[in-house]
């Protein structure tokens, strides 16, 4: 999505002269409306047709009141609207109360930095936020996780056993340093729901396990808690982590129980708007996809399996579906849609094979010789190099260098490769270590790069130079990976 027209801001002030510095400063790239009461800003709130895509709240002189009309008639009424807070002070028990209401989604002291108040703003434009839901009862079987992190671990497990007796809406784990909570989190097969981590304790902080697991887990719902009166972690931690509350202790069962049931109905929802996006997305992809194949079969098919003697182009395509890719998500869309990535991806990769297929009528060049040697010598003693049907050795040559550039793509060489002659008279050559492939031409791209042009066409030029040995390729996909056996035909009379 893109923004056609500048973001649509309300304005609540209470001060003059605070009001002008604020459009001044953000006025030439934000449309503002500012309103001196809240039930000015409330009016046209309910006014429409549409909301604005932030409410600011300007406090400049003194802290606002405990439940201010205008953020509880937008928490209720629009609940994907950005609120945002901005005061001379943020006392601690302000800021967590205006969170545990769900009122305010960031909070700044003064001076705030303009190209701050513009990233979130532009983000908000972009992309709106889910709503809370309601509570939801999950399947005790299905049960989410909770996972408690605080160094001091008795507390901890006596809070966890008190949590686990009083519901059975989600499993509660605890680990005593943030350290092991990534492990923990590594070794779980449950769906992380919610963690709830203490600011202060050995080593890595709340702060820091919160920030990396909104990049690894977005879905999963962040508490950071503390015994001491940090405004500044709070602070940042609420505008850069997005966390969704900020819990002071002493802890008590009784309070957590029914934040960690509205933060587990919130993780649900979010975790099923993402797959529900990344759903659509690969839908949308899939069309894509079928799009791209078409396009390369009936550009290459003809050539490239005239040269194999075998359909090899539908053979290598089979073959890169088995190799698992990572998930499309929308910069592989706009890429595809709204940039020449489709056509020219097609186009160089045509080109390149063409080329390819050209010199498997010239022999190999000397700088080639030396990385074929080994190859050449281990089947030269197979025999192989002997059959008449082999005289041709630049169709060899160049098999033996598609290997080496599929092996080289993997940081491997050919020492990763198993030598064997089969029962029925065949050379077997095996890659003993998975070979990486991070994309192929079947996979969701933003960009065409060198590297992926010059490992796919090796793998083609290798199903194509096979086929014209008389051999055959087996090619089985992992994640992002795969594996190689390819077997060739020996002279009768050989033995290994």
């Amino acid at each position: 999505m893109a923004i056609t027209e500048e973001p649509h801001i309300f304005l609540r002030y209470d001060c003059e002269n605070a009001r002008n510095i604020f459009e001044e400063e953000l006025g030439n790239d934000l449309r503002i409306d500012a309103f001196p009461t809240d039930q000015a800003a409330i009016s046209a709130l309910e006014r429409g047709p549409a909301s604005p895509n932030a409410l600011f709240i300007l406090a400049s002189q003194s802290p606002i009141q405990a439940s201010p009309p205008l953020l509880v008639h937008a928490r209720d009424t629009h609940p994907d609207l950005l609120k945002i807070l901005i005061s001379d002070t943020v006392p601690l028990d302000m800021l967590v109360s205006l969170l545990e209401q769900r009122l305010v989604d960031r909070c700044f002291e003064q001076p705030v930095d303009p190209d701050l108040i513009r990233s979130h703003v532009l983000t908000s434009a972009l992309a709106s936020k889910p709503g809370l839901p309601g509570r939801v009862s999950v399947p005790a079987a299905e049960a989410p996780i909770v996972l408690i992190v605080d160094d001091e671990s008795t507390a901890t497990k006596y809070l966890a056993r008190q949590l686990e007796r009083m519901q059975n809406d989600f499993r509660v784990l605890c680990a005593d340093s943030a350290e092991q909570a990534l492990e923990t989190i590594q070794s779980q097969s449950g769906t992380l729901a919610v963690v709830m981590t203490d600011q202060r304790m050995p080593g890595m902080q709340g702060k820091e396990l919160i920030d990396e697991l909104k990049q690894s887990h977005p879905a999963t719902i962040r508490i950071l808690t503390s015994a001491y009166g940090e405004v500044r972690v709070a602070l940042d931690a609420v505008n850069e982590g997005e966390i969704f509350r900020y819990q002071k202790k002493p802890w008590r069962a009784t309070e957590l129980l029914p934040l960690f049931q509205e933060a587990v109905s919130r993780h649900l929802t979010l975790a099923s708007a993402r797959e529900n996006t990344l759903s659509q997305l690969e839908r949308q992809f899939s069309e894509l996809r079928k799009q791209r194949r078409a396009q390369l079969l009936e550009n290459l098919s003809d050539s490239v399996n005239a040269a194999a003697g075998a359909p090899a182009m539908s053979l290598f395509l089979q073959a890169l579906d088995a190799i698992p890719c990572l998930a499309a998500n929308s910069s592989h869309l706009r890429a595809s849609l709204e940039t020449n990535l489709e056509k020219d991806l097609v186009q160089q990769f045509g080109e390149q094979v063409q080329q390819q297929l050209t010199r498997l009528q010239v022999t190999a060049s000397a700088s080639t010789k030396l990385d074929e040697a080994s190859v050449r010598a281990a089947l030269q003693s197979a025999g192989l190099a002997k059959d008449e049907r082999y005289n041709a050795t630049s169709t060899l040559s160049v098999l033996c260098q598609t290997l080496t550039t599929l092996l080289a793509a993997s940081g491997q060489d050919w020492r990763n490769l198993e030598l064997s002659q089969s029962s029925d008279n065949q050379l077997v050559l095996a890659s003993t270590v998975p070979l990486k492939l991070y994309a192929h031409l079947l996979a969701p791209l933003t960009r065409l790069s060198r590297p992926l042009l010059e490992q796919q066409v090796a793998l083609l030029l290798l199903v194509v130079t096979t086929y014209q040995l008389g051999g055959w390729l087996q090619i089985n996909g992992a994640a992002q990976s795969y594996e190689l056996v390819l077997s060739l035909p020996l002279a009768k009379a050989t033995v290994v």
